[in-house]
């Protein structure tokens, strides 16, 4: 009975978040009253809600309150400077955040008791997603007994929930390495205190949820969405794969990364779109492997914290006046990332280097006045009716983009550039640049560095730039060029709260440098 109990805690927090995952009807729960062990998982609707329960982390909105332990809890993809998405920009070299709204994250001075996981509103919202880890194990666990239901759709929410499983398990590792996830659904109401795996324990699983739900037919678990309006915001077998080639990327499996590159590749599915710009405000273009659909329920906020209050006018003739985006101004650009772009790369439209304030003052690098950056404003069209700060535009989490250039950096790795250039190529002339070739790549040791930065131009503000300066070697390096005082070797994770550390009562280990 508890754990029915428990799954009705997910679909009542469902209903604060209602459309918050799709444009459409199909990922809108609907909210059971009266469940009890004998009505409970008999029906498709049951299976859908339960499974919808899960996408509640996965949202462009700012969050949720957490029923089951009646916490407000931020989603991991808004544009809250505590969330996921945001961390793994502001830390790096692409994406600089006001001191004032947090001086720790500027600094690199966080430590285990700097951000809380408890209280109204909790700046750490990153590490409680354990828990939805562990509500996924269950759900996974009953989807196979509601036998009157097909099997069919059994096998569709079954990969939907080990995608998102293994997702949740991802972002936990990138943030804080393996954590004590729940996956044996016989100990879910244990309170038993487990130790943290090893790294190759928890990856194995993440590699295992994948691979399982690509096993499961096309019937029950489509390739992509994008061609399905009413199921757009689901996770599908791409996603999976693109969640592969994150993790063996992450884990520095170049073999693997390769292998998993190329299977997204050999489907001639998804293509490079003539035009930057439409990647980002072309919902369900073929460019897109995932996005976060947004609407009024659950809005895009990206403009109003990259905006200064006193903006008029500027990008490209465009007439956005300051009550369109009503901006709040503590994220930018920094000019040095902004003049890594080549004068002639037309990803530069996409950027906002010059604009006249309220009071008819240019702004701009030579005069700066209140700019303290470029406006990295990516998504340039506002759907009409829109009114900010909150906007409409699908956020973009996983494109094909990011495929070719980790396959070309995946390849350089093990077998040096003259494979890898092809690849990379693509994405430069799509900008408008040269090709790269071994005479202005002469080496393995610079495309290596060549393809960072060129990532760094083509991702910027997609939340996977934390992740490549890790990856890199690099990502302690830039902290202290940019003045990060506080950055040392052990930043590369982020810090176990200190409370779970305390409640672990020695068997939870701190991450070292800690």
């Amino acid at each position: 009975m508890k754990s029915v109990k428990h799954l009705i805690y997910l679909f009542t927090a469902c209903a604060v978040m209602l459309s918050a995952i799709s444009c459409e009807d199909a990922l809108e729960p609907v909210i059971y009253s009266d469940l009890t062990p004998d009505n409970f998982f008999k029906t498709d609707e049951d299976l859908n809600n339960a499974v919808i329960a899960l996408y509640n982390s996965f949202s462009t909105n700012w969050g949720t309150t957490d029923q089951g332990v009646d916490t407000w809890y931020a989603s991991l993809y808004n544009i809250d400077m505590k969330t996921y998405v945001t961390r793994s920009m502001i830390t790096t070299d692409e994406l600089y955040v006001n001191p004032a709204w947090d001086a720790n994250l500027v600094n690199f001075t966080w430590g285990a008791s700097t951000y809380v996981t408890t209280g109204s509103n909790p700046n750490e919202p990153t590490y409680p997603k354990i828990r939805f880890v562990a509500r996924a194990t269950e759900v996974i666990d009953m989807i196979p007994k509601a036998t009157e239901v097909s099997q069919v759709l059994r096998d569709k929410y079954l990969a939907e929930a080990k995608v998102l499983r293994a997702w949740l398990m991802y972002v936990l590792y990138d943030f804080f390495g393996p954590v004590n996830v729940r996956l044996d659904p016989a100990t879910l109401t244990d309170t038993t205190i487990i130790p943290r795996p090893s790294t190759e324990e928890y990856c194995q699983q993440i590699e295992t949820d994948l691979k399982e739900a690509l096993a499961i037919s096309s019937t029950s678990f489509p390739e992509s969405y994008n061609d399905d309006p009413g199921n757009w915001g689901r996770v599908s077998k791409n996603v999976a794969r693109m969640l592969l080639l994150k993790l063996y990327m992450h884990n520095r499996q170049w073999d693997k990364a390769e292998a998993a590159a190329k299977d997204i590749m050999a489907l001639n599915y998804y293509d490079i779109l003539p035009n930057y710009a439409d990647v980002f405000n072309n919902s369900k273009n073929h460019e897109v492997i995932y996005a976060l659909p947004a609407n009024s329920a659950s809005p895009n906020y990206w403009l109003a914290p990259i905006f200064p209050g006193e903006y008029a006018t500027g990008y490209a003739g465009n007439t956005l006046v300051d009550t369109d985006i009503n901006g709040w101004y503590g994220f930018w650009m920094p000019w040095s990332h902004f003049n890594r772009f080549d004068t002639a790369d037309l990803r530069r439209n996409t950027i906002i280097s010059e604009y006249t304030s309220d009071k008819n003052k240019i702004r701009n690098q030579a005069n700066p006045g209140p700019m303290l950056g470029a406006i990295p404003m990516k998504y340039t069209s506002i759907p009409t009716g829109d009114v900010g700060p909150a906007f409409t535009m699908d956020m973009v989490v996983f494109r094909y983009a990011e495929v070719l250039l980790s396959l070309a950096e995946a390849i350089n790795n093990q077998r040096g550039p003259a494979e890898a250039f092809q690849y990379v190529n693509v994405i430069r002339e799509r900008a408008g640049l040269p090709d790269w070739d071994n005479v202005s790549i002469p080496s393995q040791a610079v495309l290596k560095d060549s393809l960072l930065m060129e990532r760094g131009r083509e991702l910027y503000c997609e939340g996977s730039r934390r992740q490549d300066l890790v990856r890199n070697g690099k990502y302690i390096e830039f902290a202290l060029e940019r003045g990060a005082t506080g950055a040392s070797a052990a930043d590369t994770l982020f810090p176990i709260p200190a409370s779970v550390i305390i409640e672990g009562e020695g068997i939870i280990i701190q991450n070292p440098g800690y």
